[in-house]
């Protein structure tokens, strides 16, 4: 990464200009990357957007306390300063009808129409590796816009046939989803350490947007496992504003709670929470 921010802020920023003013955003769980990216467009762009923060038994809706660290480390300032609280039902409902515009998805895989695996790595029978899989695919037909992302980038991340589907993309270049009248549009955009993809085709595969600082194209394409639609110009992804990182680093984010998602940074991440934790305790 050029001097001046660092791949986890760049990909944070490039998370948070995919919200729109007045967006409600479906939280998951355990993503801090996510939930960093949309209260730093709460902070900047996207004054009106609101979310649900999810807790145990209720999710708290957009909590006035911003700080992903103290959110973490003292859950219950979610819940009393916030404009209310939800139950996963409420949630589901509002989503069943439409109401969620967006939501951050980060699988395990994804090809090249945006079906995702979050479900197994091998096989149904033996799999070598299971994971949550929880609601993904009611949210990649449900929600209004989804925006996958991953921390890695190679062709096991992106490979020319997932091991399994847990969720659908744009396959019949997206057809399907207007014959069954699925309220959502499927995956918009990928965000990745390397570069963002979309799927602004015909066919609705997906194309290279742009790539990152310090990253060229053949480089992107030497990491994806299918063929990616390459236009003639791919721009560089644009650098966070200066505004942008102050408001990640001094109020959305000071812990960089971000942090837990990148493998190479996670122990550090770790060893910082618990020591913020034990100073409050």
């Amino acid at each position: 990464m050029p001097d001046g921010f660092e791949l986890d802020e760049l990909m944070c920023v490039l998370m948070a200009r995919e919200i729109h003013d007045g967006d409600w955003i479906n939280h998951g769980a355990v993503v801090p990357l996510a939930g960093a990216a949309l209260m730093l467009a709460k902070h900047t762009h996207a004054p009106g957007l609101e979310f649900f923060y999810l807790g145990t038994e209720f999710n708290s809706v957009s909590p006035a306390v911003t700080d992903l660290g103290r959110l973490m480390t003292e859950p219950q300032l979610a819940c009393s300063p916030s404009r209310g609280l939800m139950s996963h039902y409420d949630i589901m409902s509002l989503t069943l009808r439409g109401g969620a515009d967006l939501q951050f998805l980060r699988p395990v895989q994804i090809d090249a129409v945006g079906n995702v695996n979050t479900s197994i790595i091998g096989s149904r029978e033996a799999p070598k590796h299971r994971f949550h899989g929880i609601a993904v695919a009611d949210a990649m037909v449900l929600v209004g816009r989804v925006v996958l992302y991953v921390t890695e980038h190679d062709e096991r991340v992106f490979p020319r046939e997932l091991g399994y589907r847990t969720g659908t993309g744009h396959v019949e270049g997206g057809a399907w989803r207007e014959r069954i009248g699925a309220p959502g549009s499927g995956p918009a955009s990928v965000i990745t350490p390397l570069c963002v993809m979309d799927f602004e085709t015909p066919d609705r595969r997906a194309r290279l947007r742009s790539v990152h600082p310090g990253v060229d194209v053949d480089q992107v394409v030497a990491a994806t496992g299918f063929e990616l639609v390459v236009p003639d110009d791919v721009p560089s992804s644009d650098p966070p504003t200066a505004l942008e990182l102050d408001v990640l680093r001094t109020v959305v984010d000071p812990l960089a709670t971000r942090h837990l998602e990148f493998k190479q940074l996670r122990r550090d991440a770790q060893e910082r929470i618990a020591a913020a934790e034990a100073a409050r305790a």
